[in-house]
């Protein structure tokens, strides 16, 4: 799936801290200095102009991947933070820079990019990737999900920015059906990273337990008054390959959709 579903799946986005980040620790001072950069005289204090919310609120700096996001031999960063974007771009947003000499400059802003929860892999061309988590709620589904994004690709001129590539649901949360008249329930447990014999391929390997049961409108209702049922899940693996361009699901991976099992009212 590419980045024309992004813009439904990113309302309500959230960061899930399932990948270990490969963003820095750093000081004021130096964020003060990528603040000026992206806002000359102001810290980002109303939002700038290439943001959603532009003149309202600030930017609220919250993490810096440094990387060759532009080419193999240059020195990126890609500031990350919120404050500036609305709901339906998940409140986040990151600006792209590149260092010429001693000084950073700012290359361009991409819109629903948040960096919390984000691992990078070097391509097959020697530019840096990301693989991140999220996670959204929507019409009371929430999905957990993962994307590979290239943030070296021009947001204006290439909108296939976003590969999402990986997504558990939720129904039981917000205590609704699905379009199926199921109710589900979906979490990925854990992710991990194993570099392929053959460079710059990884393999990419997530643990979710899932559910899936035919609940009653009555038993629902009472969820929504707190009473959440519980449904049997069952634990699956799923693998993927990043090949240094892309991301290949392992054709042997197991369905997304669990069978149909039971589930326990509240009593």
């Amino acid at each position: 799936m590419k980045s024309s579903l992004i813009l439904v799946v990113f309302c309500g986005v959230g960061w899930s801290q399932l990948i270990p980040s490969d963003a820095v620790e750093t000081s004021w001072p130096e964020k003060q200095t990528f603040l000026q950069v992206i806002c000359p005289g102001t810290e980002c204090s109303p939002c700038p102009p290439e943001t959603s919310l532009a003149g309202q609120s600030d930017f609220r700096l919250r993490t810096i991947i440094f990387g060759h996001f532009l080419a193999a031999g240059s020195e990126d960063a890609l500031a990350g933070g919120s404050g500036c974007e609305g709901h339906a771009n998940g409140y986040s947003g990151a600006y792209l820079l590149t260092k010429d000499r001693s000084l950073w400059l700012k290359v361009w802003y991409n819109p629903r990019q948040n960096l919390d929860d984000c691992k990078k892999l070097t391509g097959s061309d020697g530019r840096d990737r990301l693989v991140c988590a999220a996670s959204d709620m929507h019409f009371g589904v929430a999905d957990s999900f993962l994307y590979l994004v290239d943030p070296g690709l021009d947001p204006d001129r290439q909108p296939d920015t976003w590969d999402l590539f990986f997504t558990v649901d939720d129904s039981l949360g917000g205590c609704v059906k699905m379009p199926d008249g199921t109710t589900v329930t979906g979490e990925i447990e854990s992710i991990s990273f194993a570099p392929e014999p053959q460079p710059p391929a990884v393999r990419i390997t997530a643990n979710a337990r899932l559910g899936k049961a035919q609940i009653s409108d009555k038993i629902l209702s009472a969820c929504e008054q707190g009473a959440k049922p519980s449904i049997a899940t069952v634990s699956r693996r799923y693998e993927f390959l990043f090949d240094g361009k892309k991301i290949l699901p392992d054709p042997k991976n197991p369905p997304i959709d669990p069978p149909t099992t039971s589930y326990q009212a509240v009593k």
